[in-house]
């Protein structure tokens, strides 16, 4: 596995100076500077691990089967580890112990597994990172807690695979990530406008000339996501712009009626509320995530799904530490 997530390997002493370099030295970067050096940090995003790269791969296809994805978990004795591990806590309160991925794909469905490899998978990422700890930690509570909500709020409204709710809350933010570990002089600027009263988005705007939400849709395009899921990212904090899926294949089906955005959306604010935010400052704390349950219909639940939320992410975040 490479060092490093986002950033591109450090030059060597007999490399030739990068233009950004030479272009910045002795000032502070532009904006626009900024956003290029970003950009060009997607473009040096490292092939990801084999196993990790094969399950993302399966996002695309409904044909992937449960057979399949037990062979790739297979292949990575840590990841195969973590995975029994998580099947077999008090999370899921299996009557009998798991032994195999293959059982564990049959008790729970290849989907769910894919999923937990896909979180593990990341968090093994994450944790080789250039941030500090605590930007680790709290960027990875605020992911897994945005995909365990987005799971409960697809299941809720029945309007998304809640599987493809989970994937989606798990990548929502990598864009942060990538301005943490690429541009993290940054946050201090962005985080003063935001402190004075502008939206996290039109700071970033500002210090960056690209936000988190339209990197996350770069990242996820260079590794290939459906465009439903890159969409989602893109739009989390503006749910009603998000573009309308494809219509379905059979003419008697639907669009769904709430978009994949809008479930992250409320997600994201449930998940913030309840404390859990990868930067955080008392002059802004978190508002009520009422408002976007409304939108999907669930203002009437609030207060369960917060509940239900409370007691399962202290369950399954145990087995994450």
């Amino acid at each position: 596995m490479r060092r490093f997530f986002f950033k591109a390997p450090q030059a060597t002493a007999q490399a030739k100076p990068q233009p950004m370099a030479r272009l910045t030295a002795g000032r502070a970067p532009s904006p626009d500077e900024h956003r290029v050096e970003l950009l060009s940090a997607v473009n040096s995003i490292p092939p990801l691990p084999s196993a990790l790269n094969d399950l993302m791969g399966m996002l695309n296809s409904e044909m992937a089967s449960a057979g399949q994805i037990a062979a790739v978990i297979e292949r990575d004795s840590v990841l195969s580890g973590s995975v029994l591990k998580c099947v077999n806590s008090a999370y899921y309160g299996l009557p009998n112990r798991v032994s195999s991925i293959r059982h564990a794909v049959t008790l729970l469905g290849f989907k769910s597994v894919r999923n937990l490899a896909l979180a593990f998978s990341m968090r093994r990422m994450l944790s080789q990172s250039q941030t500090t700890r605590a930007q680790y930690i709290s960027y990875s509570r605020h992911a897994l807690g945005c995909a365990i909500f987005s799971q409960f709020l697809a299941t809720y409204t029945r309007s998304h695979d809640p599987e493809t709710g989970f994937a989606v809350g798990l990548f929502h933010d990598v864009g942060k990530l990538l301005i943490l570990t690429t541009v993290p002089d940054t946050i201090r600027p962005i985080s003063e406008l935001w402190k004075a009263g502008a939206d996290w988005e039109q700071a970033e705007q500002e210090v960056l000339r690209i936000t988190h939400s339209e990197l996350s849709a770069i990242v996820l395009d260079a590794w290939k996501l459906p465009e439903e899921t890159r969409n989602a990212v893109r739009y989390h904090h503006d749910p009603d712009a998000c573009p309308p899926p494809p219509p379905p294949d059979d003419p008697n089906e639907g669009p769904p009626t709430i978009s994949l955005a809008h479930l992250v959306h409320a997600a994201n604010a449930a998940v913030k509320y309840e404390g859990y935010e990868t930067i955080s400052c008392p002059e802004r704390p978190p508002e009520s995530p009422e408002p976007a349950f409304e939108r999907i219909g669930l203002g009437h639940a609030s207060e369960q799904l917060l509940e239900q939320f409370r007691e399962e992410f202290k369950q399954l975040q145990g087995v994450f530490q």
